[in-house]
């Protein structure tokens, strides 16, 4: 166990060091043109680690969280149709789509609502509703796609994987808030 530790211990710190920008996490540590694109899933293990019961704040410190959440609401779902698209998976520090890959320029239902729930999981309800509106209206309004959930679109009016199961995701919004706002589901 102690050497499980030592590992977790030098990880936390190459984590912080290597990716923290002072503002957001990068999306990796090269010096790559895309190092710094903001990911709308950079904190995916944070998310899955509180609702598990599991928060390590020296692995994922709280302030860093909401600065994180906040860039991440910024320029991942606020820069595109005014915040009505939900959130795209990668941006550029100044807000433009990352194009460096075809899965960064795409809007992912599931990680849209799993990002809505970390977002309730951190107290910023108005902007994890507003996230989650954006998969809502384009899935719904947009494309009339009902049922038929797609794993991804663009901002081209394409999208693709109709009947995806990571839209699932959008009832960890639910078990978020009976979690962490108990004060807003009595009525």
């Amino acid at each position: 166990v102690l050497h499980y530790k030592e590992i977790l211990d030098k990880g936390k710190v190459s984590y912080q060091n290597k990716l923290w920008n002072g503002s957001y996490y990068n999306y990796d540590c090269s010096s790559g043109g895309h190092h710094d694109s903001i990911m709308a899933d950079q904190l995916a293990g944070h998310w899955f680690l509180k609702a598990s019961g599991l928060q390590d704040d020296d692995i994922f410190p709280p302030d860093r969280v909401k600065s994180s959440l906040k860039k991440i609401f910024e320029n991942n779902v606020m820069m595109f149709e005014g915040g009505n698209m939900g959130a795209i998976n990668g941006t550029r520090p100044d807000g433009s789509k990352d194009i460096s890959s075809c899965q960064s320029e795409e809007f992912w239902v599931g990680v849209t609502y799993g990002l809505a729930a970390n977002m309730i999981q951190e107290g910023l309800l108005d902007q994890a509703f507003q996230t989650a509106w954006g998969a809502y209206h384009v899935c719904w309004e947009w494309y009339g796609l009902a049922f038929q959930t797609p794993e991804a679109y663009m901002t081209d009016n394409i999208y693709r994987s109709l009947g995806y199961m990571r839209p699932l995701a959008i009832w960890s919004m639910q078990w978020a808030l009976e979690k962490f706002h108990q004060d807003l589901m009595s009525s």
